[in-house]
């Protein structure tokens, strides 16, 4: 505003429970604001509506200072144009209490397989049963145990968009789902019902993760920090991820925390855009944000936060370790709201003890299904 003393802006605090269902209420009164930040999932759905502005056509924003495969992937949404901007390099993460982990004699800096999740589940319970291996809620919990063993089963994502179709057996589906059951039956995962308030991403509220009682927090690298933050009595690193043996892909992807767009209806798109052009190429705005998104998007922005500090030795790490792994974005109409929420309910009926696995299995391919049915 100092710089353009024409333009105003107005802030707006979004919390992330129910983000999604406001800003599609929002877009169907027209009244989404001019800029918003958009989950990374929601990211090619908003693309379909229509509802994002076609950043390419605006003469006010470059994009010269970004990695152009990197800007390719995480916002054109296989269009061939920038209609979302990434706001910071990121991937799945596995937040570890190494001073805790260290006590029980868990390696989590080797590379293990799913199994091997449940067995050291088993450990921490030997050791103490108050405590647990993996702290995790139902939105992390799909994106790590349902969507990214689907990657590394089949090398596909859940639904293919080109054809609308559901990319995964009713058995493949049983597979997941029963690993999902033996990890909350051996309580290598702390129960759903406790988790629950903490859910998404508020392992940093748990008295549990704050009292050190879990070996490892599910998450993403840009949580690092303020999970490191809740509890700094202990040390803590980036451990890996687990791989299935026999996998058709890694699973585990490198893209980014969130986007930010411009509204398609907006009445001030030069305007935006010079804002974003702000928030994203200056580089007093990159000092300002440091990594409240983890690691910045751009070369200029990391080694600004690398020199005054800002870029914590903890998220470089996890976004060091996140890279080691070769999967792929399923973003699309895996992860568009509808699909979202059929496999969280699924996730919880199982974690809670509502269903089977099989039973999880068929209800998820039926409503996939009628869900690309009405697509």
């Amino acid at each position: 505003m100092k710089k353009y003393p024409n333009i105003k802006i107005e802030p707006e605090y979004g919390a992330q429970d129910g983000y999604n269902e406001k800003k599609t209420t929002e877009f169907s009164t027209k009244t989404a604001p001019d800029i918003f930040q958009i989950e990374t999932g929601s990211g090619p759905e908003y693309c379909r509506m229509g509802v994002l502005y076609n950043l390419s056509t605006l003469k006010n924003i470059s994009f010269d200072k970004f990695d152009p495969n990197f800007i390719k992937e995480n916002g054109q949404f296989g269009t061939g144009s920038q209609y979302a901007i990434p706001t910071g390099v990121a991937g799945s993460a596995l937040i570890v209490n190494k001073t805790l982990a260290d006590k029980i004699g868990i390696d989590l800096t080797q590379q293990y397989d799913w199994e091997q999740l449940i067995e050291w589940g088993k450990k921490v319970q030997a050791y103490n049963p108050e405590y647990y291996l993996l702290s995790v809620n139902t939105f992390n919990g799909v994106s790590f145990f349902v969507r990214t063993y689907a990657r590394q089963l089949t090398g596909r994502a859940i639904i293919d968009d080109a054809t609308k179709t559901v990319t995964l057996t009713e058995e493949q589906f049983t597979e997941i789902f029963d690993l999902i059951d033996r990890l909350y039956k051996s309580k290598t995962c702390a129960p759903a019902a406790y988790k629950a308030p903490y859910n998404p991403n508020k392992d940093q509220e748990d008295p549990k993760w704050i009292n050190g009682e879990y070996v490892a927090s599910v998450g993403y690298t840009s949580n690092a920090l303020v999970l490191s933050e809740a509890n700094p009595n202990v040390e803590y690193i980036a451990g890996c991820l687990p791989l299935l043996p026999n996998r058709k892909s890694d699973g585990w992807v490198n893209n980014c925390p969130q986007f930010m767009g411009i509204y398609a209806e907006t009445k001030h798109p030069e305007e935006a855009a010079l804002f974003l052009d702000f928030f994203f190429n200056s580089e007093e705005a990159a000092a300002l944000l440091g990594t409240v998104r983890s690691v910045p998007p751009t070369a200029f922005a990391q080694k600004i936060v690398t020199e005054n500090g800002s870029l914590d030795k903890l998220t470089a790490e996890a976004v060091e370790r996140s890279l080691t792994y070769s999967g792929f974005d399923d973003g699309g109409l895996t992860t568009s709201a509808e699909s979202e929420k059929i496999l969280e309910e699924a996730y919880e009926a199982v974690a809670y003890g509502v269903m089977t696995p099989a039973e999880a299995a068929k209800d998820v391919i039926q409503k996939l299904n009628d869900f690309l049915a009405r697509q």
